[in-house]
């Protein structure tokens, strides 16, 4: 690893465990991961300040990672209590990734970044309309309500984009599961496949999307997006990381399970999602 990358590495994978240990309003371990037993969260001091553990942040203009909360899908991987109520298929990996991916996002960019908590909100929260980026995961167990869907569309058609992260063919269902309820979301757009020289490998970082490859495993990785018009020309609405789940590698930056040079990849990708969604 030349000395440039190595610098970058120590950056990405150290400042993301700086953000473990300094985020939030609950106590760190020596280990630098915030515990999910620890005391109730202090009284916020600012309107800019958030905590992990109940709080959406008011909007204030600032970059917000908004993650996409939904019914069903079986037991949590998260301990969260966000929106009152225990955690699904979609609190996977939350909220470390988060957390780590937005002192990354802070160090590497000049984005106006809300780094110190995320927001987690259902597709047909009114609130969603204020922030044009979300991110969902396992969008197999995904089964949105026809009111979810609708609002899903409007949002998309609006100027929102959506980052699917998390899903694995082996099982079979989850592409299949996804296109049907885009299509109840976006009738008549088409999922397209993406070329790997898209300009949105290339919004920040330079990112081979195949080197990218999951924590458990190669897989045939494959990378769709969802274009206005089904015009690849045009504004594109939604990115499908497919055989891939980005986000693990935010979990668990600060653990030492991975190496470096992957996690760099999947942090890179990151960015590259946030930065080409507000620049074009």
């Amino acid at each position: 690893m030349s000395a440039a990358r190595t610098l970058l590495a120590l950056l990405l994978v150290g400042s993301a465990t700086a953000g473990a240990m300094a985020v939030g309003d609950t106590s760190a371990s020596t280990s630098g991961v915030v515990s999910e037993t620890s005391a109730p969260p202090v009284a916020l001091e600012h309107a800019d300040q958030q905590s992990y553990e109940d709080l959406n942040a008011p909007y204030d203009s600032k970059y917000h990672f908004v993650r996409v909360r939904y019914d069903g899908g079986g037991g949590g991987f998260g301990g969260s209590r966000r929106g009152r109520r225990g955690g699904g298929t979609w609190s996977h990996d939350y909220p470390r990734a988060e957390r780590n991916f937005l002192q990354i996002l802070k160090e590497t960019t000049l984005l106006d970044t809300q780094w110190q908590g995320s927001n987690v909100l259902t597709l047909d929260d009114p609130e969603l309309f204020k922030y044009p980026i979300a991110y969902i995961v396992e969008v197999g167990y995904w089964n949105p309500s026809d009111s979810e869907a609708k609002a899903l569309g409007e949002y998309l058609l609006k100027g929102g984009f959506l980052i699917v992260d998390d899903t694995r063919g082996e099982r079979g269902f989850e592409y299949q599961n996804f296109a049907s309820n885009m299509e109840r979301a976006l009738p008549g757009l088409s999922i397209i496949p993406l070329d790997h020289d898209h300009d949105i490998f290339d919004a920040f970082f330079r990112v081979d999307p195949l080197a990218v490859i999951p924590m458990y495993g190669p897989r045939d990785i494959q990378y769709f997006a969802i274009f206005e018009d089904n015009d690849p020309d045009k504004r594109m609405l939604a990115v499908f990381n497919f055989n891939n789940d980005i986000a693990e590698y935010w979990e668990y930056s600060d653990q030492g399970y991975t190496s470096i040079e992957l996690t760099n990849e999947a942090f890179k990708l990151g960015v590259n999602y946030i930065v080409y969604a507000h620049t074009h």
